[in-house]
């Protein structure tokens, strides 16, 4: 009978480390954080989506002028707010306060950042899932022999 062994060290890195003006903060890839990225990220494409929607934009047309700048002041502050809890959360009280700063009072620019955690993991889960193919495939190679 045959004896499996799953290797917990020494694969790939599962943190990534990130620098914000002087917080540097390595954010380590687990259930709770990649839930978190996955409800963020839900929520900023939702947000982003409403701004480059045109048909969205041509309802607003209908609507007076303080009407459609409160629509875009409620969409900017609300993308704003979610952005700001999750670097307040993953990096530190203010963090979110000090980033919008950073990128020189930008949204978008913040949704950006935030972006590039998210992508961050993807990049660590695809070294991750190679490097397991690698190992499988390897002992695959070596039981034919």
């Amino acid at each position: 009978m045959a004896i499996n062994t799953i290797n917990l060290a020494g694969g790939p890195q599962e943190f990534a480390e990130f620098k914000i003006g002087d917080v540097t903060k390595k954010l380590y890839y687990n259930d709770d954080l990649n839930l978190k990225i996955a409800n963020t990220q839900l929520s900023v494409s939702k947000r982003l989506k409403a701004l480059g929607d045109q048909k969205e934009m041509a309802a607003l047309d209908d609507k007076t002028v303080d009407q459609q700048r409160d629509y875009l002041v409620k969409l900017y502050a609300d993308l704003r707010k979610e952005l700001t809890e999750f670097f307040d959360e993953q990096f530190g009280k203010g963090t979110g306060d000090k980033l919008y700063l950073l990128t020189n009072k930008s949204t978008e620019r913040m949704a950006a950042a935030f972006n590039m955690v998210a992508r961050e993991y993807d990049t660590l889960r695809e070294r991750r899932d190679h490097n397991i193919e690698l190992m499988y495939s390897n002992r695959k190679a070596r039981r034919k022999k």
